[in-house]
């Protein structure tokens, strides 16, 4: 099984910003680039609750099975870039993956596996493996 972007247009520079997945309502709020002509980032509202106000969310996220992928930017003193990172949404809990990357641009979910690029040009695929039930990330 393959789930991939709802709209095939989106990038991380300009991606829905309003979307409805069964109960839950998922809304981009204060977007802003992280640098002149850098991918967007802001606040995730998932049924009208700010989540994780602390953190900065990228898109286009990933949709499936109530679980919602998205890159998250993290700047730190020494470096910034965006995390792979998971919400499960009963629950809300978030989980990092370890890897800071300078790009994450989300494909599809298959087969338990995370595809994305880490560069605009899309030159090479990378996956991570996901255990949607535990949460936990395994390098692929």
């Amino acid at each position: 099984m393959s789930i991939g972007i709802i709209n095939k247009l989106d990038t991380p520079w300009a991606f829905t910003t309003d979307l409805q997945y069964d109960k839950w309502y998922i809304k981009y709020s204060k977007l802003t680039e992280i640098c002149q002509g850098g991918p967007l980032v802001g606040n995730l509202i998932i049924n009208g609750q700010n989540v994780f106000s602390d953190k900065s969310s990228g898109g286009p996220l990933l949709y499936f099975d109530n679980i919602v992928i998205v890159p998250m930017f993290t700047h730190k003193i020494f470096v910034s870039g965006f995390k792979l990172s998971i919400i499960e949404l009963g629950t809300m809990r978030l989980r990092l993956e370890k890897g800071i990357y300078d790009l994450i641009y989300l494909v599809r979910i298959e087969e338990n596996r995370i595809l994305f690029y880490q560069d605009m040009n899309r030159n090479k695929l990378h996956t991570k493996s996901i255990d949607s039930i535990r949460l936990n990330f395994s390098e692929n």
